[in-house]
């Protein structure tokens, strides 16, 4: 996920929706979300060369403010914090990282702060489509320019943002849904699955779900929505005991990460074993794919979300180009033909 606290966000085709997992794992980078380990900031500095060009020197004011959701301890958020940082380094860009630790309200002061300090560019998360409205407008009034990633909105607050870098959530959660009913053909009418998330309300949730329950409705089957927050020792209790409870469950499509890498010590305690497709990657959801606990994952490319983000913004300061919105990916899902790569990469750059 996305993904920070409670708010209410696009292959090669061979035979069918099985084909997607035979797109090249490289293409297919990022994550889970979940609670970081405490309040923090952090800064990346470049010493990047420039080009002839002048990429990387053009610009005199090289401060970039990029704002995490959530800690860059997170197995996620991780992944965006190095993309972006390598992109800084790339183009010789001051970064300076600051993360809200989920806390909603401190997003909207550090994006507050950042209007007063100034950066040459800033980079946000927008998981709620109103809180941050006055700020993200601020900054655009003040000259400065805004990337969104991870999450956006469309409205007044996307009007004052410059373009946005991330995963189209319904397409893929339709993805998932069709490769689900590819592989266990008799899920159908009258069956329950289950899509767990972080939080049902946020736009991230809402999407996804959208896209798998589009999928389920070709076959008349239900889905059953279940909070679990991002504490990784919560969400297992919670989807534990929806287990015990509901033993016939069909299957199994978490729509966050922090669910998802709960799911095989989940139905391991609770003796349910159904399939599971879902979103986001995490050592846990690596080790699942491999063990057949989990079917597949539709990656949602973190490191490209922070490392795109980056160079949007600094093309834009050193040439003036105008910043471009890119699918972060997801088209192509990882399974055992090609986990291995992410495997190799875990907890780095997917």
């Amino acid at each position: 996920m996305p993904h920070s606290r409670p708010s209410s966000r696009r292959a090669r085709r061979v035979t069918g929706w099985r084909a997607f997992a035979l797109v090249p794992a490289l293409a297919l980078l990022a994550v889970g979300c979940s609670a970081g380990s405490g309040d923090d900031s952090s800064s990346g500095s470049s010493k990047g060369t420039s080009l002839k060009s002048g990429l990387g020197s053009e610009a005199k004011d090289r401060k970039v403010t990029f704002l995490l959701a959530q800690d860059p301890g997170d197995p996620f958020w991780t992944t965006i914090a190095q993309g972006a940082k390598d992109a800084a380094q790339l183009l010789d860009l001051d970064l300076n990282m600051q993360t809200s630790s989920g806390d909603q309200s401190k997003y909207n002061d550090l994006i507050g702060s950042a209007v007063a300090d100034k950066p040459a560019a800033l980079a946000v998360v927008l998981d709620d489509p109103n809180k941050y409205t006055e700020n993200v407008c601020a900054a655009q009034k003040a000259g400065i320019p805004v990337m969104a990633y991870n999450i956006t909105q469309s409205g007044k607050v996307g009007k004052c943002t410059l373009g946005f870098v991330g995963q189209d959530f319904e397409a893929v959660g339709y993805l998932l849904g069709k490769r689900l009913l590819a592989d266990h053909p008799d899920i159908g009418k009258g069956d329950t699955v289950l899509t767990p998330v972080e939080f049902p309300d946020q736009v991230y949730a809402v999407q996804r779900h959208a896209g798998v329950q589009r999928a389920l409705d070709e076959v008349g089957a239900k889905s059953d929505i279940l909070g679990t927050g991002i504490e990784d020792s919560a969400a297992l209790d919670k989807i534990t005991q929806y287990l015990l409870g509901h033993k016939k469950t069909a299957a199994i499509v978490p729509l966050g990460g922090t669910p998802h890498r709960n799911l095989p010590k989940a139905m391991e305690d609770s003796g349910v074993k159904v399939p599971v497709v879902g979103f986001d990657l995490a050592p846990q959801i690596v080790n699942g794919i491999k063990s057949g606990a989990i079917d597949a994952a539709a990656d949602q490319q973190g490191y490209v979300q922070g490392f795109q983000t980056v160079i949007q913004l600094g093309l834009l300061l050193d040439f003036g180009l105008s910043p471009a919105s890119i699918n972060s990916g997801g088209s192509g899902l990882v399974d055992k033909s090609n986990v291995g790569v992410a495997e190799k990469l875990a907890g780095k750059v997917r």
